[in-house]
């Protein structure tokens, strides 16, 4: 008789092992999504600390500066032409871009000259690893976020486009007593996918953001100047494409290809499901806003209102004749 302790151990059957292969597959199938919304929650996270980090610096920045933000984009030396609104194009030129200036800021030893000669005498830009979002491309090799035309203009778009006949000053940067507590500063921007290296270069502000016709409401000075202050709700809150509470149009959300003009510094909704981005507000603080495809209805949900982008008009400004 054969002990018990001898007996031979029995094997699984091929149903057995089946039924365990099934039970693992069942099991990577629930656990993915929530791994993958996991990550995708630690990325916005992240974005949130890069914009949060890049504020403090505008603070620093605006503290030194009589209460001023930065230019977006600033040349020191005045050439005629199409203006230069794509960093790393400066020829030579000594160039000043919002995330340089901030760079000065964050980084001991920071040149706040974003022109960089190369030994082969051409022209680069330097970035630091917190002007990136983990949801961007190439993160050591760009600038993932846009700021605000209205708060941080580019000075060549300004003074080398045609003025608005009437009522027209010229846009500087923002001081921090016409901001309101929740205007929009910054926010994750769309990326250059038709340069060589893809990705390697930025458009520096906001000049398609809420998009109507050929260019944005904040980028053209020669379009109406009163799209740019928020002090309009008065007399054109009615209309959906001046009116303060309207969402603004999301754009066609995509990284900027040499195809779609709405997509030069527009928003790039790149968090969630392809549908929120992150918002840096005048208060410091930084929030997840989801997109909307309603933006010219009075009934439409919109995260972002165009009065998030818009600042306090100037002392003696006329809403009515501009």
């Amino acid at each position: 008789m054969v002990s018990a302790a001898r007996r031979p151990r029995r094997a699984f059957t091929l149903v057995e092992l089946l039924v365990v292969i099934g039970i693992i597959a069942l099991l990577i199938g629930i656990l993915l999504p929530t791994i993958s919304r996991a990550r995708q929650a630690a990325n916005t996270t992240a974005c949130m600390a890069a914009m949060r980090n890049l504020g403090q610096g505008l603070i620093g920045y605006s503290v030194e500066n009589k209460a001023s933000l930065p230019w977006g984009y600033y040349e020191s030396t005045a050439s005629a032409g199409a203006a230069v609104i794509q960093a790393g194009d400066e020829g030579d030129a000594s160039v000043y871009v919002w995330w340089s200036v901030l760079r000065g800021y964050l980084r001991k030893g920071g040149n706040m000259d974003n022109s960089v000669t190369n030994s082969d005498g051409t022209k680069t830009t330097r970035f630091m690893a917190m002007f990136s979002c983990p949801n961007g491309h190439e993160r050591d090799a760009g600038c993932d976020f846009g700021v605000n035309q209205g708060m941080m203009p580019d000075l060549r778009y300004e003074t080398l486009y045609e003025r608005h006949p009437i009522n027209f000053t010229l846009l500087k940067p923002a001081k921090t007593n016409q901001l309101y507590g929740d205007s929009i500063i910054m926010w994750d921007s769309t990326e250059l996918a038709n340069v060589d290296p893809p990705f390697s270069r930025q458009y520096v502000v906001g000049y398609s953001v809420d998009y109507q016709s050929t260019t944005g409401l904040l980028a053209n000075p020669k379009r109406q100047p009163r799209w740019r202050y928020r002090d309009a709700s008065s007399v054109f809150d009615t209309d959906p494409s001046l009116g303060n509470s309207y969402p603004i149009n999301p754009g066609s959300n995509r990284d900027y290809d040499g195809v779609d003009a709405k997509q030069v510094g527009n928003i790039r909704w790149r968090h969630g499901q392809n549908n929120s981005a992150n918002f840096l507000f005048a208060d410091g603080s930084v929030k997840t806003l989801g997109i909307t495809r309603d933006y010219g209805t009075p009934a439409a949900r919109g995260d972002v209102l165009r009065k998030y982008l818009r600042i306090k008009s100037p002392a003696g400004y006329s809403m009515r004749g501009s």
